[in-house]
């Protein structure tokens, strides 16, 4: 037993120098052992790591992400270039589409454990957004800086010209079906307007916002707006209700009261375009109210 020790211990014995070598031999041993990391990461297969790990959130929660192009930078995450978000159901068109989104795992896969919550950040249509996404489907977005006028899922609601800044926060956990999702927000808006809006071949009076807030929560298929408050030059705004999911393919359809008050000094058309809406009569207090119903991209009036 001892000779085969120490037979072992001989062989083992040649992987190490006999003397400690020269700094030179040092410096070329460490720039070669760069040089292979280096290499290493520019060659490894990091497309597949990624599609593996999105492929794992489209089962878990329905979400798919879909990109271009991935690469790695080992201080900050992976690069995901062309990167679409889209929700569950057959709708194609992304919630979120971004030129790049960086992303990395949860530290414990380092150590064999679970890629999730998987946190990430990037920029999109004007503004930067960061979050992260837990193998439940638990989603937690934060944005801002958002331009109205480059998100096409704002600017498809009413024809016209749209600007304006959107920050808000999102946090809601579920798994697939819109109606599976439990959970709540808050929006904020500065310096927004919509000019020569048109809806249903009715023109709209231009329409400027310093700002505006909104509190809203999402339950079964549901959000209940609880507080949306516009503060205008031209009206200020107030609207509280429901939204009503019925799948990722379909348009929202609401059914909330709205109150519009006119500020002095406001264009005349305004006035008369509520005294219209409004039965041709002129409420007391100067605070017209109304019920919006229907699709958002098809509202209507009573």
């Amino acid at each position: 037993m001892g000779a085969t020790v120490s037979s072992f211990v001989g062989q083992l014995g040649r992987f190490f120098p006999r003397r400690i070598p020269a700094p030179t031999t040092l410096a070329y041993a460490a720039w070669t052992a760069a040089w292979f990391v280096l290499f290493l990461a520019l060659t490894f297969p990091h497309d597949l790591i990624v599609r593996h790990w999105s492929d794992e959130i489209a089962a878990q929660s329905g979400w798919q992400m879909r990109y271009d192009d991935v690469w790695l930078r080992p201080w900050n995450g992976y690069h995901v270039a062309q990167a679409r978000v889209i929700a569950p159901g057959k709708d194609p068109e992304p919630v979120i589409a971004a030129a790049e989104v960086v992303f990395r795992p949860s530290f414990s896969v380092l150590f064999g454990g679970s890629a999730f919550p998987f946190y990430f950040s990037g920029g999109a249509y004007g503004g930067e957004f960061h979050g992260s996404l837990d193998r439940t489907g638990a989603l937690d977005l934060s944005w801002s800086s958002l331009r109205l006028g480059n998100y096409p899922r704002i600017t498809k609601l009413v024809e016209g010209t749209w600007a304006g800044e959107l920050a808000g926060e999102l946090h809601f956990t579920g798994q697939g079906d819109l109606k599976s999702l439990d959970g709540r927000g808050k929006l904020g808006l500065k310096n927004a307007s919509l000019t020569q809006g048109k809806a249903q071949g009715f023109t709209i009076p231009d329409l400027h916002f310093s700002s505006g807030d909104a509190d809203f929560e999402m339950k079964a298929g549901r959000v209940e707006i609880r507080s949306l408050k516009l503060s205008g030059s031209e009206v200020d705004a107030e609207l509280h209700g429901q939204l009503y999911l019925l799948s990722a393919n379909a348009m929202p359809v609401a059914n909330a009261a709205l109150t519009l008050k006119p500020i002095p000094g406001s264009p005349s058309g305004l006035e008369a375009l509520l005294t219209l809406l409004n039965h041709n009569q002129k409420p007391p207090s100067g605070a017209y109210s109304f019920t919006l119903y229907g699709p958002l991209n098809s509202l209507r009036v009573r």
